[in-house]
């Protein structure tokens, strides 16, 4: 099974086109007298070869010329001086390799400004943020960045839209009123929720080289899940603070009764060692009786012993 290249498929037309034009300085070439520089013609296809076709279609082409001009200068009837004719054949040879090489060069600028314009486009498309343009009446005329697909929103369904179709319009609005402020030269920043994604923008003021503002641009990156990090680390915070005053409560005076040994609490209420204890730490408590109360208790079993 062959392969058809891309240049096979688009440029065919073009191909036939440029193939019959070089066949046609050709026949010129051999009917007109032989002094007349026809094959300078040979330019022109080199010269459609710079839209669609590959570089080498472009240097084949030239050989093919080279050699049909020398083919040309054999089969064509001679006349009575050959050195007009064989300076119009070095002259088309020239004017054939160089067109040939302006032609190869002009493809390379335009085949890297073609690499340079697709980096840039992949560049905006997989930038971990959302990068904005909107002009004097913030309306958008540019978006990029691969935040859109987390957001749900498309290039194409967001440029055209306003700024205030995104955020309130009330004066306490931060999103609308940083946008009214890059307007007027002073850069800011907010904090949004959009979609149920935490942002953090930044917007500038877009100047012409003369300093005019012509709108402003804007940069927002996804801090959702910094958020959640910090509001969980708040929490622990807050755990280790409170159980850190536990600890500071045990470790502290306690108000003991010298008769029941009952523990004053900070409500005021009096309660069994064992249980303030137990609600204050991670502490259980078992019950025995130790050898000198059994001697106070139970004399006559310790007489016994």
């Amino acid at each position: 099974m062959g392969v058809t290249l891309p240049y096979q498929r688009t440029g065919a037309p073009l191909i036939a086109a440029v193939l019959g034009l070089t066949a046609v300085v050709f026949v010129l070439d051999l009917v007109l007298p032989l002094g007349i520089a026809v094959a300078m013609l040979y330019a022109i296809p080199l010269l459609l070869t710079s839209k669609e076709l590959p570089p080498r279609f472009t240097l084949g082409l030239a050989v093919v010329a080279s050699c049909l001009t020398v083919l040309g200068f054999l089969l064509s009837s001679r006349g009575p001086e050959l050195w007009p004719a064989v300076a119009n054949r070095s002259l088309s040879l020239v004017t054939i390799w160089v067109t040939t090489i302006l032609v190869i060069l002009n493809k390379r600028a335009v085949q890297g400004q073609q690499d340079q314009e697709t980096q840039r486009r992949l560049l905006l498309e997989q930038l971990p943020a959302l990068l904005w343009v909107a002009d004097t009446n913030l309306t958008i005329t540019f978006v990029q960045g691969r935040i859109l697909n987390t957001l749900g929103l498309t290039p194409e369904g967001v440029v055209g839209t306003t700024v205030p179709e995104y955020f309130p319009l009330e004066p306490t609005s931060m999103p609308f009123t940083t946008h009214l402020r890059a307007l007027q030269g002073d850069p800011g920043s907010y904090v949004a929720i959009f979609k149920e994604r935490t942002l953090r923008a930044y917007v500038e003021p877009m100047r012409t080289p003369n300093g005019a503002i012509t709108g402003c641009i804007g940069i927002a990156l996804d801090i959702t899940e910094q958020k959640r990090l910090e509001e969980h680390r708040e929490r622990l915070i807050e755990e280790l603070r409170d159980a850190l005053t536990h600890i500071k409560t045990l470790r502290g005076l306690l108000p003991i009764c010298a008769a029941c040994k009952k523990i004053r609490d900070d409500r005021g209420y009096w309660t069994q060692i064992e249980q303030y204890i137990r609600a204050h730490s991670e502490a259980e408590f078992t019950h025995g009786i130790c050898p000198e109360c059994v001697k106070k208790l139970y004399p006559e079993l310790s007489s016994s012993a």
